[in-house]
């Protein structure tokens, strides 16, 4: 299993922000996302590039990490080539993302991916 640490959007920063200012909701890591665009990545990302399939995650915590756990399988990547994933709130913010070398997955592989935010 790869481990990866993403840097959190300026979008999910603000709403981390704003939830702990006013004591409001922060709506809870719901996705991570696989695409194939090849833009470097950056703080103001609001979505993948080329965003081709979502899958559900478990979150867990630990101190101030939160770790989202999700897998990505040949069958569901299909022909696509894997550049970049990112994490999505249940809100739909973007919460991070990451390019990646590129990959392609035989049908019968999968990947598990664990990205961890420190707060």
């Amino acid at each position: 299993m790869s481990t990866i640490a993403i840097a959190a959007t300026n979008a999910y920063r603000s709403a981390v922000a704003l939830a702990a200012a006013e004591g409001g909701y922060l709506p809870r890591a719901e996705y991570i996302a696989f695409g194939s665009g090849s833009a470097p990545y950056t703080l103001d990302d609001t979505a993948l590039a080329a965003e081709w399939l979502r899958v559900p995650v478990a979150n867990t915590t630990s101190g101030p990490l939160l770790t989202v756990s999700g897998v990505l399988s040949g069958g569901a990547a299909g022909l696509n080539v894997l550049r970049e994933v990112g994490v999505i709130a249940a809100d739909g913010t973007l919460m991070g993302r990451r390019v990646l070398t590129p990959k392609e997955l035989e049908p019968e592989t999968q990947l598990e991916f664990e990205i961890t935010f420190q707060y």
